[in-house]
């Protein structure tokens, strides 16, 4: 078995290296720095994949969530850490708290999971995938703006999260679970519709917390046939 204090050190080396990177790298438009900021995005939601084979208790958790946050607050707070490590999320002028978001989620779903897979790898999948998917074809194609609570979003952006999230989560549950094929195919649909919602109505990286959860609750409910 791991030794808990090294499997405590994993997160931060996986990740740490990826932050200094791409914080080095000097974007000359709004289109690089978005990028830039989803390719950290999805190493880190790619990274969170391999966490539970190490933080197996827990108290893991709490703790590597408790390093995660205060890791982030002194990224935020401290220039030095700005400078070196924190360019790669903060370089922009939208006000958003979606790391914090992020690390919290990635602990909710680790916590409440209880070892069913699926119920961890789905959102995790959705919010690396389907959310850098929607930001770079919003970014590209910014077709038909929404207004209301989508305000910023665009129908372009929220139709590749659609499309994302459908195929992300059928091909997980075809993998993952015993569902049959339409079921999976139904499961698949409900979880992308209510993470799509969740993603268009959430504003200041909050969809880095709203989608996990809404997908991890779908997931959750009862469903005739499971």
């Amino acid at each position: 078995m791991l030794n808990p204090f090294f499997a405590l050190l994993l997160p931060p080396l996986l990740l740490v290296p990826a932050m200094g990177l791409l914080s080095s790298i000097e974007s000359e438009s709004a289109l690089e720095t978005e990028l830039r900021r989803k390719a950290f995005h999805i190493s880190v939601g790619l990274a969170s994949l391999t966490f539970p084979l190490f933080l197996t208790r827990p108290w893991m958790v709490i703790v590597a969530l408790s390093v995660a946050i205060g890791w982030m607050c002194c990224v935020r707070k401290v220039p030095a850490m700005t400078r070196h490590f924190g360019r790669v999320l903060h370089d922009t002028d939208r006000i958003s708290h979606g790391e914090l978001y992020f690390a919290v989620s990635i602990a909710t779903l680790m916590l409440a999971s209880n070892g069913e897979s699926f119920l961890y790898v789905v959102p995790v999948l959705i919010l690396t995938i389907a959310d850098a998917v929607a930001a770079v074809v919003g970014r590209l194609y910014p077709l038909m703006p929404l207004g209301g609570l989508a305000r910023g979003k665009t129908t372009s952006g929220s139709a590749a999260f659609l499309v994302a999230a459908l195929l992300v989560t059928w091909s997980v549950l075809n993998a993952l679970t015993d569902y049959s094929p339409i079921l999976s195919l139904a499961v698949a649909f409900a979880v992308a519709a209510g993470t799509c919602t969740a993603e268009a109505i959430s504003s200041r990286g909050f969809d880095n917390l709203s989608v996990p959860v809404v997908a991890l609750l779908i997931l959750k409910l009862p469903v005739v046939g499971a």
